[in-house]
């Protein structure tokens, strides 16, 4: 199973497909690498939150940015659970996430 994540800033929505089951969000530097680079969004932490799928469930975690992470409107705290589609704002940009169905053989 994968994680498909669409996301928009300043109007523009890009959609990315990952085979692997967590992606790490932020803007990347010499220190760190991300799976989905937010830049140029500089209101987005380096290292800023990560998506992953468990099980059947989705999940989401703030990565101790300096401005947060909302789903749904709330400040995150910890790990929370999200369904797909759910909206979640880093920085200036939002982000909605859906699982992929696993390949067939």
């Amino acid at each position: 199973m994968g994680i498909q994540i669409s996301y928009q800033f300043k109007g523009r929505w890009k959609v990315r497909q990952f085979g692997d089951n967590q992606v790490v969000i932020g803007r990347p530097n010499s220190q760190c690498s991300v799976d989905i680079d937010l830049s140029p969004d500089t209101t987005v932490s380096r290292l800023h939150a990560r998506v992953w799928s468990e099980g059947d469930k989705l999940w989401v975690e703030d990565m101790d940015s300096r401005y947060g992470t909302l789903v749904n409107d709330k400040k995150l705290i910890g790990r929370t659970e999200i369904q797909a589609g759910d909206p979640i704002v880093i920085g200036e940009t939002t982000l909605k996430v859906d699982d992929l169905p696993a390949a067939e053989d």
